[in-house]
Order: C-alpha cells, then sequence, then structure tokens
C-alpha cells in the first residue's frame, strides 16, 4: 500500500506542476497577452485544460486521501478443530453433568476412566451438543498424555494461536509467553476448547484460556486437579448399555436370540466401553459366530485379553500404553497388584507381595491411583477393574521370574497366616485368604495352604460363613491330599461335609462326610471318628434316612462319652433328638434331651438354644403345650441374646407350627416368613425350602391356591437342587393338587 501511495504522490507534483503552466497560459491569453505562434492557434484550449487538470489533481488527492486510511479490521478466524464424533451408547447422567456445568457458567470439565472408559466419545458428542452455545469456535488437541511422548504445551499454544488469527506464533519467550498470547487472544470470545488426553496438571495449566466465556473439555487418565474444574468420572458401562453397542455393531435380532451368550460377553466385558465395541466389532466381522461362540472364547481368561481386539485396536495395547508410561516402582506395584489372586487388597497386603517398605508402596499405590489403573474403594484399600487385573496378571508373568513369582506367593501366604485375626481384618482379608489358599494349592505350596487354612477357620464363627468355609476346606482337603496327610484330609472333609449341609447341599454332605469316615476309619484316630460319624449322622438326617443317621450318631455320641467330651456330647444329643423328633418319636427324643440338659454348665452358651428348641419341639408333638412354650420362649431368648439367626430362623418355624395347631393361621404364614427371611439371609437352602413348603400349606389351607402353587413349586425346585427327591415329589404333589 506504500508503494501505491508514493506513485500517487508523484503523479499530483507533475499534474501541480502541469496546472501552474497552463493557468499562467490562460491568464496571459484572457488579459491580451499574445502566445508564440506555434501555440497561438490552440489559445481556446487554455482554460479547458486547467479545468480537466483541476479536476485530475482533486481526483489524485482524493484517491491519496483514501490509501492513507487504515484498512477495515478482517473478521476474526473462527476454527472448527473438532473431529467426527465416535459412537456413544448410554452415559446419559454424564452427559447430562456435562451439559448442567456448562448452562450454571463453568468453565472447565474434567471427564475420567480408566483406559477404554470412552472418555474422548464422551467429550466429543458433549462437545457437539454445546457447539451452539460457543459462537466464536472450537479449538482440539490430541495431548498424548498417557504416552511417553505427550506433546508439550508450547506446541498446543502455536497451533492454536494460529488457528485464531496470529500470523507469526513461533516461540519467543516460551511457554508463558505464548500462554499469555493465547489468553489475550481468546479474551472477550466464546470459544469451545478440548484437550484430550491430557498427561499432567502441568501439561494443562497454560492451555487453560482464563477468565471469559470459553469452556474447557478436559479428557484424562488421570486425577488431574485444573482449577475450579467440575470432575466427571466414567464407571462401567450398565448391562443395559452394552447391550444396546451389542444390537449397534450386529443387529438387536442376533443379540435378542443369545441372551444367555450376550450376558456372558458382557460379563467379560466387565462394563469397559472399549471392550464391548471389539466385542460387537469381531461378532460383526463374523457373521457365522453366535454371541455364544465369542462367550465361549472369553470364558478363558488367558485369552481374554486377545480375543478383545479387532484391527489395530486392542484392549491390550490401551493397556500397554498406561503400563509403559509408569516408572519402575510404579509398574511393580501393579505386577504384583495383579498377582493377588482376590479382587481387592490392602496396603499392607501390597507391601507384603513387593517386599517393599509401605510408605513406598503406598505412594506407588496413590500414583496408580491417579493414573486410574488402580481403584480406592476405601482408604488403604485398593482394586482392579477386572480386564486390568488380567492385563497386569499377564505383565507379571512375562516380565518376572518363576523364582519372583513364587516369592511374592510365600510372602503373601506368610503374611495372610500370621496376621489373620476377628475384626477388621476378617472383614478385609476373608475373601482374599480363601482366594490365596486355592491359589497356593495350584501352585503346590500345600503345607503353607493348610496353615492358613487352620489360622483362617477359627474366625468362621457366624450362621452364613459356610460360603467361606466350603472353598476354605474343599483348597484344604486338596493341600492335605497334596502332602499325604489322611488325618488332615479327614477333618478337612469333615467341614466340607459341614459347609455342604448348611449349604443345603445334603447329598455333597453326605459324599464328603463318608469319605471323611472312611480315613478316619483306617487311622483309628478315635477323635476324628467320632467327628466324622457326627457330621456323617447330620447329613443323613436332613436326607430323612433316620435309621442310618440314628446309627451314626449313636456312634459318636458314644465315643465322645467314652473321651469325656462332654460339650460335643451334648451337640451330638442335640442331633440325635432331631432324629427322632423328625421321625414322630418324640419320646425317645426327651431323654435324650434331658442328658444334655444336665450337662449345660459345662458348655458355651450358644448350644443352650438348642437343647431347648428340641425340647420344645419334642413337647409339642407330645401334646404338653405349656412346657413346650416355655422351652420356645427360653430358646427364642437364648438366640436374640447371642444374635444367633440360625437358631432364631428355627425357632421361627416351631411357632408357625405350634400356631398351625390351634388353627391360628395368620400367626403361622408370619412366622413362617419371619423363619424364610432369617434362613435365606444367611443361604441355607434347607430351611428356606422348608419355609416355602410351610407357606404353600398356610396358603392351601386359606384357599389361597394360586399362591399355594407357588410356594409349592419354590420348594419343589430348591429341594431337587438339594438334592432331596422325597421333598421335591411331596411338594410337586401339592403343587399339581
Amino acid at each position: 500500500m506504500d508503494a501505491r501511495r508514493e506513485r500517487v504522490t508523484v503523479l499530483q507534483i507533475v499534474v501541480s506542476g502541469l496546472l501552474s503552466v497552463l493557468l499562467a497560459v490562460a491568464v496571459n491569453v484572457a488579459t491580451g497577452g499574445e502566445l508564440p505562434a506555434p501555440v497561438q492557434p490552440f489559445a481556446w484550449l487554455a482554460w479547458p485544460a486547467v479545468a480537466l487538470l483541476a479536476l485530475t489533481l482533486t481526483g489524485l488527492t482524493l484517491w491519496q486521501h483514501r490509501l492513507g486510511r487504515p484498512a477495515a479490521a478482517a473478521p476474526e478466524p473462527r476454527p472448527a478443530q473438532l473431529p467426527a464424533p465416535r459412537p456413544l451408547v448410554g452415559r446419559a447422567g454424564e452427559l447430562r453433568a456435562v451439559g448442567a456445568a456448562a448452562r450454571e457458567g463453568g468453565s472447565t470439565v474434567l471427564i475420567t476412566g480408566v483406559p477404554g472408559a470412552g472418555k474422548t466419545a464422551l467429550a466429543l458428542r458433549a462437545a457437539y451438543d454445546l457447539v451452539g452455545r460457543y459462537p466464536d469456535g472450537q479449538l482440539y488437541f490430541d495431548l498424548r498424555g498417557s504416552d511417553t511422548d505427550a506433546v508439550p504445551p508450547e506446541v498446543v499454544l502455536v497451533g492454536f494461536l494460529r488457528a485464531l488469527g496470529d500470523p507469526d506464533p513461533a516461540p519467543g519467550g516460551g511457554t508463558a509467553e505464548l500462554a499469555a498470547r493465547f489468553r489475550t487472544a481468546v479474551a472477550g470470545r466464546r470459544l469451545l476448547v478440548l484437550l484430550d488426553d491430557a498427561g499432567t496438571d502441568d501439561q494443562v495449566a497454560p492451555l487453560l484460556p482464563g477468565a471469559g466465556g470459553s469452556f474447557v473439555l478436559i479428557t484424562s487418565r488421570r486425577q488431574l486437579r485444573p482449577p475450579g474444574a467440575r470432575l466427571v468420572r466414567l464407571g462401567e458401562l450398565p448391562a443395559g448399555d452394552g447391550r444396546a453397542v451389542l444390537e449397534a455393531a450386529i443387529g438387536a435380532d442376533r443379540v435378542r436370540a443369545d441372551p444367555g451368550g450376550t450376558d456372558r460377553v458382557l460379563a467379560a466385558c466387565a462394563g469397559l466401553p472399549l471392550a464391548v465395541q471389539l466385542a460387537g466389532a469381531r461378532l460383526r466381522a463374523r457373521p457365522g459366530w453366535s454371541v455364544s461362540d465369542l462367550a465361549g472364547r472369553l470364558d478363558d481368561e488367558r485369552r481374554r485379553l486377545g480375543e478383545l481386539s479387532s484391527g489395530d485396536a486392542a484392549v491390550r495395547s490401551t493397556f500397554g500404553s498406561a503400563y509403559e508410561s509408569l516408572a519402575g516402582t510404579d509398574r511393580l506395584v501393579f505386577r504384583r497388584a495383579g498377582a493377588q489372586p482376590g479382587k481387592h487388597f490392602g496396603l499392607a497386603a501390597a507391601a507384603a507381595m513387593t517386599g517393599r517398605e509401605q510408605p513406598e508402596v503406598a505412594a506407588a499405590l496413590d500414583r496408580l491411583t491417579d493414573a486410574m489403573l488402580v481403584e480406592s474403594p476405601a482408604p488403604d484399600r485398593y482394586r482392579l477393574h477386572d480386564l486390568l487385573r488380567l492385563y497386569a496378571r499377564e505383565v507379571f508373568e512375562a516380565e518376572e521370574t518363576t523364582a519372583d513369582r513364587a516369592a511374592c506367593l510365600d510372602r503373601l501366604l506368610a503374611w495372610l497366616t500370621s496376621n489373620a485375626a476377628p475384626g477388621q481384618w476378617r472383614a478385609d482379608e476373608l475373601d482374599n485368604a480363601v482366594a490365596v489358599l486355592a491359589a497356593a494349592v495350584r501352585a503346590g505350596r500345600f503345607a503353607a495352604a493348610y496353615d492358613l487354612a487352620d489360622a483362617v477357620h477359627p474366625l468362621l464363627t457366624e450362621p452364613g460363613d459356610h460360603v467361606y468355609r466350603l472353598p476354605l476346606w474343599q483348597a484344604g482337603a486338596a493341600a492335605a491330599a497334596g502332602l499325604g496327610d489322611d488325618l488332615r484330609r479327614a477333618r478337612a472333609l469333615r467341614w466340607v461335609a459341614h459347609s455342604h449341609r448348611m449349604a443345603g447341599d445334603l447329598p455333597a454332605a453326605r459324599l464328603a462326610a463318608e469319605e471323611s469316615v472312611t480315613l478316619a476309619d483306617r487311622l483309628g484316630d478315635e477323635w476324628e471318628q467320632a467327628q466324622s460319624s457326627r457330621t456323617l449322622g447330620e447329613a443323613l438326617r436332613g436326607l430323612r434316612r433316620y435309621a442310618e443317621a440314628e446309627q451314626a450318631l449313636t456312634q459318636a455320641m458314644n465315643r465322645f462319652v467314652a473321651l469325656g467330651r462332654d460339650e460335643e456330647e451334648i451337640e451330638v444329643r442335640v442331633a440325635l433328638a432331631g432324629v427322632y423328633n423328625d421321625s414322630g418319636r418324640p419320646g425317645r427324643a426327651i431323654p435324650v434331651l434331658a442328658r444334655a440338659r444336665d450337662l449345660l454348665p459345662v458348655a458355651e452358651e450358644p448350644i443352650h438354644g438348642w437343647v431347648y428348641l428340641g425340647f420344645a419341639v419334642a413337647y409339642r408333638q407330645e401334646g404338653r403345650e405349656e412346657e413346650a412354650a416355655a422351652h420356645l420362649e427360653a430358646a427364642t431368648a437364648a438366640a436374640r441374646r447371642l444374635g444367633d439367626v440360625f437358631i432364631l430362623g428355627y425357632c421361627h418355624q416351631e411357632r408357625g407350627w405350634a400356631a398351625v395347631a390351634h388353627g391360628r393361621y395368620a400367626e403361622a404364614e408370619r412366622e413362617f416368613r419371619g423363619m424364610l427371611a432369617v434362613l435365606d439371609g444367611i443361604g441355607h437352602g434347607t430351611g428356606v425350602a422348608g419355609a416355602h413348603e410351610a407357606l404353600g400349606e398356610i396358603a392351601a389351607r386359606h384357599g389361597r391356591h394360586r399362591a399355594a402353587r407357588e410356594h409349592f413349586a419354590e420348594a419343589a425346585a430348591r429341594f431337587e437342587r438339594l438334592g432331596d427327591p422325597g421333598g421335591a415329589a411331596r411338594c410337586r404333589q401339592r403343587a399339581a393338587a
């Protein structure tokens, strides 16, 4: 523009000079002067020429003035850098949270979640939903914060400044100067900024616009802390949303045709959106597969991560990039966390597995939690997402020597065994102890495995603890077999039988008890013979094989008497009296219980309630109602005083039958429902089946035939599962009546 103004100025000078000359000529002619002879014929053109040059000079002057004014401002660039949206199913609540933050004037939202949780897909969907609120454009950058080559903030700032119209945003004064220029450039604008896969707060801080009307979405696998940010954390995808992802990939008909396979696939994917999407992609590429075909492959944990891949996308590689970014100690702690057989673990157990001091391990776990590779649901408690746990176990097995892996398990076994205690340890570590015990047996650590079972067993004092006792002693029996120790195996099988009986699996209880009796008899160990015979008799009683039960329990009672074991004698007398009561022989039960009552002063209090309850049943059957009621009240009081819900459930049952005997059916129904609630709460299968049968009987007597059929059918199904064909047939017959 300056060169053009210079040319106009030269023309102005030339025209001005010519105008002066012609004006002099014109004046000379007008005043009677004469021109030289050659130009005299053109004298009449003098004034027109003056006028023309004057107009020309005026035009040049106006042109020069126009060139001298500043140019009209160009419109500000309006960047539109958002990538195409990705498929997103569900996450309605999280989308609402982002939208609410924008509507309420928030400036920053941080979206976090484990690798593969769908953070970018959610951020893009939210960004497109919000585009209309930010008319001055959208900025986007993949910061690659989860990789080892994260993008420096100055590179991002240069790109943003260029997009905003800065012609020369090359770094001059460093990150701070670029950040200031960026904040200046966005001041007064309403921009939407999406910072994808942020790694650290230091990477993000220079990229925040500052005060103003802009809105920033940040996605990260880490727990960043940008000022004033609202946190949106992506948890596991609900099963319904996961099913919708599969339907979008392979069609609703194919999914609905195989509901069982669909449930198994979704369970294997553990609510991770990336895993569900990859499962759908594999099925879409294999139209000949049913969903169950893929489910069968995913059932094998060793193959699961390999199956969850499609093309270049894979769950394993996604986790791998996060693992590669970790420092050495963090890698070690992550690997050892994957080696933990349980679903959760504590700081002390993690320190034992790593062989490091607790403060060092705690710091590593904090960093892993911030990196979303470990979750901390409670202070000093940690867990891994199911698929991350599989990945951690893979790298544990791939990167650690056989000796290191064995030492890790040995340290964990030793820590659990030496620290087993009631209270908080039991609440925190019981599941882990059972899982570690099974792993120890698989690894051939038989002696340490049995020692752990021995240490944990005294902690199992609650009525519902058979759910722990059964796998504990199944592993204990396997460990004893590995050691070639028949006495330990007999004891373990006895507790396996007891646990099966408490769960209601009476045939399994009988088989385990019979094996225990065989081992004890072969060894000639009188204590174990007495205990295993008692356990067998209790299982046979549940199976209504009363003659065999009486024989086994009588043998056990006689052995306990010979051994001088008064408390065990009381317990076996209660069981023997139960056989007599169940088989309609209360007259035989009463003297057996009378001797048990005489021995009560030497017994612990829990057995007292069972003695009183046995008397209540026997006296009711004999029509001695006042004595029955008094003993039932004593049994109930003992159960409530001790918080023994197992006895309490059977006290409900006895009060129910007492009410039935007097035609008080509404009262009986309340008692049987109480029995159902209590025994179902502790997983006592036989008691639950009996409660349904009793409720069916009450409904039938009230004429509520539909309710009666439902209860009898439920009881029949439960008796069938429990291996009681007689009970199942009896209830099926009543249901069909």
